[in-house]
């Protein structure tokens, strides 16, 4: 049993977690079946997910690549 919080969260339980082999990060599908029960699933990754694996999107802020990118210009650009 869960209870439902405020933002309409629920913690699966960790057996169920287990079993549908969901890890942090996952995303899970949920399905109505004859109205008034719910199916949870793993969500299988895209196949751009699939692709990017580990890199996936950037945790920095566009304005502080660009930043970043600025400074190392210089650096990265050899002149022959």
């Amino acid at each position: 049993m869960g209870t439902i919080s405020a933002k309409g969260q629920v913690t699966i339980p960790k057996v169920i977690r287990e079993a549908l082999g969901i890890r942090p990060g996952d995303k899970v599908r949920f399905d109505l079946e004859h109205g008034d029960r719910a199916i949870l699933q793993r969500a299988e990754p895209s196949s751009l997910t699939q692709i990017l694996g580990p890199l996936g999107p950037s945790k920095e802020s566009a304005v502080s690549q660009q930043r970043r990118l600025r400074r190392e210009g210089p650096a990265r650009i050899r002149r022959h």
